[in-house]
């Protein structure tokens, strides 16, 4: 996939979980399934954003090049 892509896609999520809390919050009666999903929208558009595992094996490869240095 593409990385613009991946982003964009990314911060969609965090706009739609966002303005599904936000519309749901303002109004009188309050619809809990779509807080539900504005909160698993918005928090999995962070966990993508905030995610970046590297495999075990360059973590390792890349301490051993930060000591020799």
């Amino acid at each position: 996939m593409n990385n613009t892509f991946k982003k964009g896609v990314r911060l969609f999520l965090i706009i739609l979980g966002a303005i599904a809390l936000i519309s749901e919050i303002s109004s009188i009666e309050k619809n809990y399934y779509i807080q539900s999903i504005g909160v698993v929208l918005l928090m999995l558009g962070v966990f993508l954003v905030n995610t970046k595992v590297k495999p075990k094996e360059e973590r390792i490869s890349n301490s051993f090049v930060e000591e020799e240095e």
